[in-house]
Protein backbone atom coordinates (compact mmCIF):
# COMPACT_ATOMS: atom_id res chain seq x y z
CA UNK A 1 0.00 0.00 0.00
CA UNK A 2 3.00 2.58 0.25
CA UNK A 3 2.84 3.11 -3.45
CA UNK A 4 -0.84 3.37 -3.99
CA UNK A 5 -2.11 6.62 -5.04
CA UNK A 6 -5.80 7.78 -5.60
CA UNK A 7 -6.81 9.80 -7.89
CA UNK A 8 -10.65 10.48 -8.18
CA UNK A 9 -12.37 11.87 -11.37
CA UNK A 10 -15.46 14.27 -10.88
CA UNK A 11 -15.87 16.03 -14.21
CA UNK A 12 -16.44 14.94 -17.81
CA UNK A 13 -13.50 16.04 -19.13
CA UNK A 14 -11.18 14.04 -16.89
CA UNK A 15 -13.37 10.90 -17.62
CA UNK A 16 -12.63 11.46 -21.50
CA UNK A 17 -8.38 11.92 -20.02
CA UNK A 18 -8.77 8.83 -18.71
CA UNK A 19 -9.62 6.78 -22.16
CA UNK A 20 -5.64 5.58 -22.82
CA UNK A 21 -5.32 4.55 -19.29
CA UNK A 22 -8.25 2.81 -18.56
CA UNK A 23 -7.98 0.60 -21.95
CA UNK A 24 -4.59 -0.27 -21.06
CA UNK A 25 -5.34 -1.56 -17.80
CA UNK A 26 -8.33 -2.98 -19.88
CA UNK A 27 -5.98 -4.70 -22.68
CA UNK A 28 -3.54 -5.97 -19.53
CA UNK A 29 -6.54 -8.02 -17.64
CA UNK A 30 -8.25 -9.22 -20.65
CA UNK A 31 -11.37 -7.64 -19.39
CA UNK A 32 -14.10 -9.73 -20.41
CA UNK A 33 -17.09 -6.87 -18.94
CA UNK A 34 -18.60 -5.11 -21.65
CA UNK A 35 -21.06 -3.01 -19.88
CA UNK A 36 -17.83 -1.77 -17.53
CA UNK A 37 -15.79 -1.48 -20.53
CA UNK A 38 -14.42 2.39 -20.80
CA UNK A 39 -16.39 2.83 -24.48
CA UNK A 40 -20.07 1.84 -22.85
CA UNK A 41 -19.36 4.02 -19.42
CA UNK A 42 -18.07 6.79 -20.83
CA UNK A 43 -20.70 6.79 -24.14
CA UNK A 44 -23.66 6.00 -20.68
CA UNK A 45 -22.48 8.44 -19.17
CA UNK A 46 -22.29 11.45 -22.01
CA UNK A 47 -26.30 10.44 -23.16
CA UNK A 48 -27.80 9.88 -19.35
CA UNK A 49 -25.92 12.49 -17.07
CA UNK A 50 -28.09 14.86 -17.12
CA UNK A 51 -31.47 13.01 -17.39
CA UNK A 52 -33.14 12.83 -14.29
CA UNK A 53 -36.16 10.44 -13.25
CA UNK A 54 -36.37 7.83 -10.35
CA UNK A 55 -35.26 5.13 -12.83
CA UNK A 56 -31.61 6.54 -13.70
CA UNK A 57 -31.75 8.54 -10.54
CA UNK A 58 -31.28 12.53 -9.78
CA UNK A 59 -28.63 14.80 -9.60
CA UNK A 60 -25.99 12.52 -10.58
CA UNK A 61 -22.38 13.60 -9.51
CA UNK A 62 -19.60 11.20 -10.85
CA UNK A 63 -16.82 9.33 -8.39
CA UNK A 64 -14.53 7.35 -10.43
CA UNK A 65 -11.71 5.98 -8.30
CA UNK A 66 -8.32 5.40 -9.50
CA UNK A 67 -5.74 3.43 -7.73
CA UNK A 68 -1.98 4.17 -9.46
CA UNK A 69 0.90 2.17 -8.17
CA UNK A 70 3.61 4.78 -8.82
CA UNK A 71 2.43 6.14 -11.82
CA UNK A 72 0.72 3.05 -13.40
CA UNK A 73 -3.15 2.46 -13.15
CA UNK A 74 -3.84 -0.48 -11.85
CA UNK A 75 -7.86 -0.19 -10.67
CA UNK A 76 -10.70 1.65 -11.32
CA UNK A 77 -13.92 1.76 -9.31
CA UNK A 78 -16.90 3.37 -11.70
CA UNK A 79 -18.83 4.78 -8.59
CA UNK A 80 -21.37 7.97 -9.06
CA UNK A 81 -23.51 9.24 -6.41
CA UNK A 82 -27.06 9.71 -7.27
CA UNK A 83 -30.30 10.51 -5.51
CA UNK A 84 -33.54 8.37 -5.54
CA UNK A 85 -36.79 9.18 -3.71
CA UNK A 86 -38.03 6.16 -1.58
CA UNK A 87 -40.15 6.06 1.40
CA UNK A 88 -41.19 9.67 0.56
CA UNK A 89 -37.73 10.96 0.92
CA UNK A 90 -34.95 11.83 -1.07
CA UNK A 91 -32.08 9.23 -0.65
CA UNK A 92 -28.26 9.48 -1.65
CA UNK A 93 -26.74 6.25 -2.97
CA UNK A 94 -23.34 4.97 -4.62
CA UNK A 95 -24.09 2.86 -7.36
CA UNK A 96 -21.68 2.04 -10.08
CA UNK A 97 -21.79 4.03 -13.71
CA UNK A 98 -24.00 2.32 -15.33
CA UNK A 99 -25.81 -0.25 -13.54
CA UNK A 100 -29.09 2.22 -13.92
CA UNK A 101 -29.93 0.90 -17.75
CA UNK A 102 -28.75 -1.45 -19.94
CA UNK A 103 -25.77 -3.04 -17.02
CA UNK A 104 -24.86 -6.30 -17.52
CA UNK A 105 -21.55 -7.46 -15.57
CA UNK A 106 -20.08 -4.30 -13.46
CA UNK A 107 -17.48 -4.67 -11.33
CA UNK A 108 -14.09 -2.64 -10.51
CA UNK A 109 -11.73 -3.33 -12.93
CA UNK A 110 -8.66 -4.72 -11.41
CA UNK A 111 -6.67 -7.73 -11.42
CA UNK A 112 -7.43 -10.25 -8.71
CA UNK A 113 -4.35 -9.45 -6.89
CA UNK A 114 -4.87 -6.26 -5.97
CA UNK A 115 -8.24 -6.93 -4.25
CA UNK A 116 -7.13 -5.99 -0.98
CA UNK A 117 -6.64 -2.75 -2.08
CA UNK A 118 -10.07 -2.38 -2.59
CA UNK A 119 -10.68 -1.13 0.87
CA UNK A 120 -8.63 2.02 0.25
CA UNK A 121 -10.96 2.81 -2.56
CA UNK A 122 -14.09 2.50 0.03
CA UNK A 123 -12.34 4.47 2.69
CA UNK A 124 -12.03 7.23 0.30
CA UNK A 125 -15.78 6.96 -0.17
CA UNK A 126 -16.47 7.32 3.26
CA UNK A 127 -13.87 9.74 4.48
CA UNK A 128 -14.50 12.67 1.36
CA UNK A 129 -18.33 12.19 0.02
CA UNK A 130 -21.28 12.14 2.17
CA UNK A 131 -23.81 9.78 1.63
CA UNK A 132 -26.65 7.46 2.87
CA UNK A 133 -26.11 3.86 1.09
CA UNK A 134 -24.04 2.11 -1.23
CA UNK A 135 -26.18 -0.45 -3.34
CA UNK A 136 -24.15 -1.46 -6.41
CA UNK A 137 -25.67 -3.65 -8.81
CA UNK A 138 -24.75 -6.36 -11.65
CA UNK A 139 -21.92 -7.87 -10.09
CA UNK A 140 -20.68 -11.12 -11.41
CA UNK A 141 -20.24 -14.65 -9.33
CA UNK A 142 -16.56 -14.37 -10.39
CA UNK A 143 -15.72 -10.90 -9.17
CA UNK A 144 -13.06 -10.88 -6.64
CA UNK A 145 -13.59 -7.21 -5.17
CA UNK A 146 -16.42 -7.64 -2.77
CA UNK A 147 -16.90 -9.45 0.71
CA UNK A 148 -19.51 -11.90 0.47
CA UNK A 149 -20.92 -11.24 3.19
CA UNK A 150 -22.24 -7.83 1.68
CA UNK A 151 -23.21 -9.41 -1.36
CA UNK A 152 -27.05 -10.38 -2.19
CA UNK A 153 -28.39 -11.96 -4.81
CA UNK A 154 -29.89 -10.22 -7.45
CA UNK A 155 -30.63 -12.09 -10.65
CA UNK A 156 -28.71 -14.25 -13.15
CA UNK A 157 -27.39 -14.11 -16.80
CA UNK A 158 -27.71 -16.90 -18.88
CA UNK A 159 -24.38 -17.59 -20.80
CA UNK A 160 -22.86 -20.11 -23.36
CA UNK A 161 -19.14 -20.80 -23.42
CA UNK A 162 -18.26 -21.33 -26.97
CA UNK A 163 -15.16 -23.21 -26.54
CA UNK A 164 -16.70 -25.87 -24.43
CA UNK A 165 -17.84 -27.05 -28.08
CA UNK A 166 -16.35 -27.58 -31.26
CA UNK A 167 -18.97 -26.17 -33.94
CA UNK A 168 -22.12 -24.72 -33.66
CA UNK A 169 -23.65 -28.69 -34.93
CA UNK A 170 -22.09 -29.92 -32.33
CA UNK A 171 -23.20 -27.55 -29.39
CA UNK A 172 -27.17 -28.39 -30.95
CA UNK A 173 -26.64 -31.86 -30.78
CA UNK A 174 -25.36 -31.50 -26.81
CA UNK A 175 -27.36 -28.79 -25.81
CA UNK A 176 -30.89 -27.98 -27.51
CA UNK A 177 -33.48 -30.43 -26.21
CA UNK A 178 -35.70 -32.55 -28.70
CA UNK A 179 -38.35 -30.27 -27.85
CA UNK A 180 -36.59 -27.32 -29.05
CA UNK A 181 -35.34 -28.81 -32.43
CA UNK A 182 -38.64 -30.05 -33.55
CA UNK A 183 -39.66 -26.78 -33.01
CA UNK A 184 -37.63 -25.14 -35.39
CA UNK A 185 -37.95 -28.07 -37.90
CA UNK A 186 -41.77 -27.52 -38.02
CA UNK A 187 -41.35 -23.96 -38.27
CA UNK A 188 -39.08 -24.27 -41.81
CA UNK A 189 -41.41 -27.02 -42.66
CA UNK A 190 -44.41 -24.71 -42.13
CA UNK A 191 -42.48 -21.62 -43.91
CA UNK A 192 -41.99 -23.50 -46.78
CA UNK A 193 -45.51 -25.42 -47.12
CA UNK A 194 -46.65 -21.96 -47.23
CA UNK A 195 -44.25 -20.59 -49.84
CA UNK A 196 -42.27 -18.75 -47.64
CA UNK A 197 -38.57 -18.94 -47.34
CA UNK A 198 -36.85 -18.39 -43.69
CA UNK A 199 -33.39 -16.26 -44.35
CA UNK A 200 -31.07 -15.04 -41.65
CA UNK A 201 -28.11 -12.88 -42.15
CA UNK A 202 -25.43 -11.36 -40.33
CA UNK A 203 -24.80 -7.61 -40.67
CA UNK A 204 -22.88 -4.60 -39.60
CA UNK A 205 -25.44 -1.89 -38.30
CA UNK A 206 -25.77 1.08 -40.62
CA UNK A 207 -28.35 3.43 -41.14
CA UNK A 208 -30.85 1.06 -42.96
CA UNK A 209 -30.81 -1.73 -40.68
CA UNK A 210 -30.95 0.53 -37.24
CA UNK A 211 -34.42 1.65 -38.96
CA UNK A 212 -35.86 -1.90 -39.07
CA UNK A 213 -34.16 -2.57 -35.60
CA UNK A 214 -36.93 0.01 -34.19
CA UNK A 215 -39.50 -0.59 -36.57
CA UNK A 216 -39.53 -4.33 -35.38
CA UNK A 217 -39.28 -3.76 -31.58
CA UNK A 218 -42.31 -2.07 -31.71
CA UNK A 219 -44.22 -4.80 -32.20
CA UNK A 220 -42.85 -5.87 -28.33
CA UNK A 221 -46.02 -3.25 -27.68
CA UNK A 222 -48.47 -6.33 -28.62
CA UNK A 223 -47.50 -8.28 -25.56
CA UNK A 224 -47.67 -5.63 -23.31
CA UNK A 225 -43.95 -4.95 -23.46
CA UNK A 226 -41.89 -1.64 -24.19
CA UNK A 227 -39.59 -0.85 -27.19
CA UNK A 228 -36.76 1.06 -25.89
CA UNK A 229 -36.51 3.21 -28.82
CA UNK A 230 -39.35 5.19 -27.40
CA UNK A 231 -37.02 6.79 -25.36
CA UNK A 232 -35.35 9.03 -27.11
CA UNK A 233 -31.82 8.81 -24.41
CA UNK A 234 -31.97 5.20 -24.60
CA UNK A 235 -32.49 4.94 -28.67
CA UNK A 236 -29.70 7.84 -28.68
CA UNK A 237 -27.29 5.33 -26.56
CA UNK A 238 -28.25 2.23 -28.84
CA UNK A 239 -27.37 4.05 -32.02
CA UNK A 240 -24.00 5.55 -30.51
CA UNK A 241 -22.79 2.18 -28.45
CA UNK A 242 -23.20 0.36 -31.89
CA UNK A 243 -21.33 2.76 -34.01
CA UNK A 244 -18.20 2.91 -31.06
CA UNK A 245 -17.61 -0.41 -30.13
CA UNK A 246 -17.81 -3.61 -32.11
CA UNK A 247 -21.44 -4.90 -32.98
CA UNK A 248 -23.37 -6.53 -35.49
CA UNK A 249 -27.28 -7.57 -35.68
CA UNK A 250 -28.72 -10.97 -36.70
CA UNK A 251 -31.95 -10.60 -39.02
CA UNK A 252 -34.27 -13.05 -39.73
CA UNK A 253 -36.49 -12.38 -42.58
CA UNK A 254 -39.49 -14.25 -44.36
CA UNK A 255 -39.38 -13.78 -48.36
CA UNK A 256 -36.85 -11.07 -48.05
CA UNK A 257 -39.11 -8.94 -45.03
CA UNK A 258 -37.45 -8.10 -41.91
CA UNK A 259 -39.44 -9.92 -39.32
CA UNK A 260 -36.76 -10.42 -36.36
CA UNK A 261 -33.57 -8.99 -34.76
CA UNK A 262 -30.94 -10.03 -31.85
CA UNK A 263 -28.41 -6.45 -31.99
CA UNK A 264 -24.82 -7.94 -30.34
CA UNK A 265 -21.77 -5.69 -28.65
CA UNK A 266 -18.42 -7.41 -29.13
CA UNK A 267 -15.52 -6.74 -26.86
CA UNK A 268 -12.17 -8.77 -26.04
CA UNK A 269 -14.24 -11.85 -28.16
CA UNK A 270 -17.36 -11.92 -25.45
CA UNK A 271 -20.83 -11.06 -27.42
CA UNK A 272 -23.69 -9.71 -25.29
CA UNK A 273 -26.80 -9.58 -27.07
CA UNK A 274 -28.10 -5.78 -25.98
CA UNK A 275 -31.43 -6.07 -27.73
CA UNK A 276 -33.76 -8.25 -29.66
CA UNK A 277 -37.33 -8.19 -30.94
CA UNK A 278 -39.83 -9.96 -33.57
CA UNK A 279 -42.45 -9.23 -35.71
CA UNK A 280 -45.84 -10.69 -33.63
CA UNK A 281 -47.82 -11.12 -36.87
CA UNK A 282 -45.83 -14.65 -37.57
CA UNK A 283 -45.61 -16.01 -33.98
CA UNK A 284 -46.41 -19.50 -35.98
CA UNK A 285 -42.79 -19.36 -37.27
CA UNK A 286 -40.60 -19.63 -34.12
CA UNK A 287 -38.91 -16.55 -35.01
CA UNK A 288 -37.18 -15.80 -31.65
CA UNK A 289 -35.77 -19.18 -31.49
CA UNK A 290 -34.83 -18.80 -35.01
CA UNK A 291 -33.06 -15.57 -34.15
CA UNK A 292 -30.92 -17.07 -31.23
CA UNK A 293 -29.94 -19.67 -33.05
CA UNK A 294 -28.68 -17.51 -36.07
CA UNK A 295 -26.90 -15.48 -33.75
CA UNK A 296 -25.06 -18.90 -31.46
CA UNK A 297 -23.98 -20.13 -35.21
CA UNK A 298 -22.40 -16.65 -35.78
CA UNK A 299 -20.92 -16.83 -31.96
CA UNK A 300 -19.43 -19.83 -33.27
CA UNK A 301 -18.32 -18.43 -36.67
CA UNK A 302 -16.35 -15.79 -35.10
CA UNK A 303 -15.07 -18.19 -32.71
CA UNK A 304 -16.02 -15.96 -29.48
CA UNK A 305 -15.03 -16.85 -26.13
CA UNK A 306 -18.37 -16.24 -24.30
CA UNK A 307 -21.61 -15.40 -26.05
CA UNK A 308 -24.23 -13.83 -23.29
CA UNK A 309 -27.98 -14.13 -23.74
CA UNK A 310 -27.95 -10.54 -21.68
CA UNK A 311 -29.16 -10.49 -17.73
CA UNK A 312 -32.77 -12.25 -16.59
CA UNK A 313 -34.10 -15.91 -16.65
CA UNK A 314 -36.52 -15.79 -19.19
CA UNK A 315 -38.13 -18.79 -20.09
CA UNK A 316 -36.86 -18.84 -23.86
CA UNK A 317 -33.28 -18.83 -22.89
CA UNK A 318 -32.70 -21.74 -20.73
CA UNK A 319 -33.68 -23.34 -23.94
CA UNK A 320 -31.05 -22.93 -25.73
CA UNK A 321 -28.49 -23.14 -22.24
CA UNK A 322 -28.60 -24.34 -19.00
CA UNK A 323 -24.93 -22.52 -17.71
CA UNK A 324 -25.97 -19.09 -16.07
CA UNK A 325 -23.61 -16.29 -13.89
CA UNK A 326 -25.16 -15.59 -10.76
CA UNK A 327 -25.39 -11.74 -10.44
CA UNK A 328 -25.52 -9.78 -6.94
CA UNK A 329 -25.95 -6.62 -5.12
CA UNK A 330 -23.83 -5.14 -2.78
CA UNK A 331 -25.21 -3.64 -0.12
CA UNK A 332 -23.55 -1.33 3.11
CA UNK A 333 -24.37 1.91 5.09
CA UNK A 334 -23.31 5.19 4.07
CA UNK A 335 -22.19 7.52 7.01
CA UNK A 336 -25.38 9.78 7.52
CA UNK A 337 -27.77 9.61 10.21
CA UNK A 338 -30.33 9.04 7.62
CA UNK A 339 -28.10 6.05 6.62
CA UNK A 340 -28.95 4.35 10.30
CA UNK A 341 -32.89 4.96 9.65
CA UNK A 342 -32.83 3.33 5.89
CA UNK A 343 -30.18 0.87 5.91
CA UNK A 344 -32.98 -1.92 7.18
CA UNK A 345 -35.73 -1.26 5.21
CA UNK A 346 -33.94 -0.80 2.03
CA UNK A 347 -31.95 -4.30 3.52
CA UNK A 348 -35.16 -5.95 3.30
CA UNK A 349 -36.11 -4.93 0.33
CA UNK A 350 -33.15 -6.55 -0.71
CA UNK A 351 -33.59 -9.97 1.31
CA UNK A 352 -36.96 -9.98 -1.33
CA UNK A 353 -35.18 -9.41 -4.31
CA UNK A 354 -32.76 -12.27 -3.39
CA UNK A 355 -35.56 -14.68 -2.95
CA UNK A 356 -37.20 -13.73 -6.01
CA UNK A 357 -34.10 -14.45 -7.55
CA UNK A 358 -33.31 -17.73 -5.77
CA UNK A 359 -36.73 -18.97 -6.90
CA UNK A 360 -36.40 -18.28 -10.64
CA UNK A 361 -32.58 -19.41 -10.56
CA UNK A 362 -33.89 -22.93 -9.13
Amino acid sequence: MNNIKIKVIQTSSEFNLLEEEWKALESSLNHSNITSSFDWLNTWWKIFKDVNNNKIGYDKKLIVICLYDNDLLISVAPFLKVYRKKFGIKISFIEFLGQQWAGNYIDIISHKKHAANNEAVFCWLYKNIKFDIILLKYIPEFSAHFNNDDLYLYSACPEIKISAYNSHEEFIKNEYSKGLKQNLRTAYNRAKKTGIEIQTSVEVIDQKNFKEIINISAFKLADGKWSLYEDRNKSLFMEQITNRMASNVVLVRLNNKNVAYRTNIFFNQNKFCIDASYDRNFRKFELGSISVDANIKDSYSKQILTHCLGPGLDVYKKKFTKKTIKIFIYLRKGNTLMSLLLFNPIKVITLRKEKEAKQLIK
